[in-house]
C-alpha cells in the first residue's frame, strides 16, 4: 500500500501553525524575565486575535481551501479540519498579557525583547476587527528598532487596551530613550 504524502503534510502544516501560536502565547522553555516587573497589562479578545491574526488567518483560509469537495486530492488526515477549528479556539482563549519590566517586554513568559534595541515609540489606533461600538478598542504601539552593526533591530508592535496606553506609555517613554 502505497503512502499519501498529501494528508500528511497538510496536517503537519496545520499543527505547525498552531504550534507556532501556541509558542507565541506560551513558551515553557523561555528565559525567565529579568529585572523587576514594572507593569502587567492583560489582553482581551480583540488583542489576542491581532496577535495571533496572521497564523489564524493562514489556518482558516488552508482549511477552507482543503475542504472544497471534488478537488481530487486530500489535504488532511481525517479529522484535522475540525481539530485544527478547535485548536484555534484554544489558543485564543488563553489568557495573554504583557510584562513590562526594567528590562524589556514581552508576551507572557515569553522571550523578552530589551529595551536597548529600540529606539523610539509611536503610538496610534488599531486598525478595528469590527465596526461595533461595543467592543473595547485597541491601540497599537509600535516599538521601533534601534540601528545595529547590520541593518537594525526588528520593530515590534504591542496592540493594547485603550485603557492601559496612559499607563504603558509612562513607562516605555522613561524605558526607551
Amino acid at each position: 500500500m502505497p503512502i499519501e504524502w498529501q494528508p500528511l503534510i497538510g496536517s503537519s502544516f496545520v499543527s505547525f501553525l498552531l504550534a507556532f501560536m501556541l509558542v507565541k502565547a506560551w513558551v515553557p522553555f523561555a528565559p525567565k524575565v529579568g529585572g523587576e516587573v514594572l507593569l502587567e497589562i492583560p489582553l482581551g479578545w480583540a488583542q489576542r486575535f491581532l496577535i495571533h491574526r496572521t497564523q489564524g488567518l493562514l489556518l482558516v483560509l488552508y482549511l477552507l481551501l482543503g475542504s472544497i469537495p471534488d478537488a481530487g486530492v486530500n489535504w488532511f488526515l481525517p479529522g484535522t479540519q475540525a481539530a485544527g477549528l478547535a485548536g484555534l479556539g484554544l489558543v485564543l482563549a488563553l489568557p495573554l498579557r504583557y510584562v513590562l519590566t526594567t528590562n524589556g517586554v514581552s508576551i507572557n513568559n515569553g522571550v523578552p525583547w530589551g529595551w536597548k534595541t529600540f529606539r523610539k515609540y509611536e503610538v496610534r489606533p488599531a486598525a478595528p476587527l469590527l465596526r461595533i461600538d461595543s467592543l473595547p478598542s485597541s491601540t497599537a504601539m509600535q516599538l521601533v528598532g534601534r540601528p545595529q552593526g547590520r541593518g537594525r533591530a526588528p520593530d515590534r508592535t504591542l496592540y493594547l487596551p485603550s485603557t492601559m496606553v496612559n499607563d504603558a506609555t509612562r513607562i516605555i517613554r522613561r524605558c526607551v530613550r
